[in-house]
This record gives C-alpha cells, sequence and structure tokens, in this order.
C-alpha cells in the first residue's frame, strides 16, 4: 500500500475544509470529505431542517389518518388496503412515473376491534355452561336488539332457575328456536324455549358507524346440562365488509383524489 505524501494530506486537508467553510445550514443535501480515507460525510445532522421528510406513524383511528394525509400527501402518494389483515399503508413520498423516491415518509392504520364485537368474539367457539352462558347474557344484554334486552334478561332469570334440573329432550320449532324439555327430582317439570341467534348492534371497528350483527347459538344435552357454542355468522364477509367502509370513510374524506391499491 503506498503510503501518503505531506502533500497527499494537505490536499486532502484542505478538500474537507473548503467543504465545511462552504456548509450553509439553511441548504439541503450538503456533505463533507474527511481527510482519513477521503470518506465522504453527510453534514444534515448540522443543518436547521433535514433534506427530506422521514417518519413512519402508526394509526389506530381512521379520522386521524385522514387529518395526517390531508395534512402531507401530495398527488403522489399512494395508498394501499390489505382486508386479510385489516391493515392501510400509505407512502407519502410516492414514485413519481419518471422520479423515484426514497419512500421515507409512510403512515399506516390498523383497524381495531370495538369493545362490543371483541367480548362477543371472545366467546366464539368456546363450548360454554349454562352458567357461564348465562353470565356472559347478564352482562352483554345491553348489546342485544334481538330478541329483545327483556328477553334475553328473562332467559337469565330462566338460566339460574333450571341450573340444577337435567334436561332430557329437544325439539326444534318453525321460528328455529328451541324447546328443552327437563325434569326436576325425577318428576316432569316442564321445558325451556332458547332463540337459535341473536343480534347485536355493535360498531365491528372503533370509530365506525355501529351495524347489526349476528351470533347464531348451537345448543347440546351433555350428561343432563346444557351445552352452549356461539358462532359469528358470516363473519369473514362482515368483517371485509366492515374494513372496506374504513376505506371508503378514508377516500371520502381525503382533500385530493388518490387512488387505493387492494392487496390482500
Amino acid at each position: 500500500m503506498v503510503e501518503k505524501t505531506e502533500f497527499d494530506a494537505e490536499v486532502a486537508a484542505n478538500a474537507g475544509m473548503m467543504s465545511l467553510l462552504n456548509f450553509n445550514p439553511d441548504a439541503l443535501g450538503q456533505f463533507a470529505m474527511v481527510p482519513s480515507g477521503f470518506n465522504v460525510e453527510s453534514l444534515e445532522q448540522f443543518q436547521l431542517r433535514p433534506n427530506r421528510h422521514q417518519a413512519d406513524h402508526r394509526f389506530v383511528s381512521i379520522a386521524s389518518l385522514i387529518e395526517y394525509l390531508n395534512r402531507f400527501a401530495r398527488p403522489e402518494t399512494m395508498i394501499a388496503a390489505d382486508a386479510e389483515k385489516a391493515y392501510i399503508e400509505c407512502c407519502i413520498d410516492g414514485d413519481k412515473v419518471e422520479e423515484p423516491s426514497f419512500k421515507e415518509h409512510r403512515a399506516g392504520f390498523t383497524a381495531q376491534l370495538s369493545d362490543k364485537l371483541r367480548a362477543w368474539r371472545g366467546i366464539c367457539g368456546k363450548p360454554m355452561s349454562q352458567v357461564q352462558f348465562g353470565m356472559f347474557l347478564e352482562e352483554r344484554a345491553v348489546d342485544v336488539v334481538v330478541p329483545e334486552a327483556a328477553s334475553v334478561m328473562d332467559m337469565v332469570m330462566t338460566f339460574d332457575a333450571t341450573k340444577k334440573v337435567v334436561f332430557k329432550s329437544s325439539m326444534r320449532l318453525h321460528d328455529g328456536s328451541r324447546q328443552f324439555q327437563y325434569v326436576e327430582d325425577n318428576e316432569a317439570r316442564g321445558g325451556v324455549t332458547l332463540p337459535d341467534h341473536f343480534i347485536i348492534l355493535a360498531s365491528v371497528y372503533r370509530g365506525m358507524e355501529p351495524q347489526r350483527i349476528k351470533f347464531m347459538v348451537r345448543y347440546r344435552i351433555e350428561e343432563g346440562a346444557l351445552r352452549f357454542l356461539v358462532q359469528m355468522h358470516d363473519e369473514e364477509e362482515v368483517m371485509r365488509e366492515a374494513f372496506e367502509r374504513c376505506v371508503d370513510a378514508l377516500s371520502a374524506g381525503l382533500k385530493i383524489d388518490l387512488p387505493v391499491y387492494w392487496i390482500g
């Protein structure tokens, strides 16, 4: 390796000094040649402002994302939506047709389940005893619109009154509900009729309008006891349509017309 002469060292020092002497804190994209190894070093950290926006904000409110994009979006901003992940990704400094960008200014939105729907989905697919389902309905009766809240509370009281009886058989009625026959102390006592579904009024995602959501109820008699299994009706379609409404709200709220690219 050839050693540097004093002349080479002086040239390097002068080059670095000239870079620093020409430094303008109000300008952008400046650099300096540092004598040791002739490296090129950015002076961005010493400028009054950075060369470009570098940010990656994550939002959980579609209204907040709209407000942010209305402040920073430009014609080349790109928006992608993924229905499977309920996620929107925005690249604010997107590419122009003949001018690629660094794509360092980004914003994202992840749709968050509402508290009501989270509670109901939390019991889906989990077998429950009569006591467990009764306690859940007592707490969440305020969400239910079909049947009426009063009927739901009557159901809860029936569960409590029959928690020690032995269920023997069931029969499906013409309206889809089921009637269960039970005995107590080995004597026939009567029956109880239960609906095959509940409809609640709730937002799917936080910040969105409430809608009617249907939950199907399946019943089973195990050793004389009632067991319950709840499933959300048309879950995939309901979730996708709810996310599409988030995207529609975003498009409607933007001050400039930007396309949305669906990626999932």
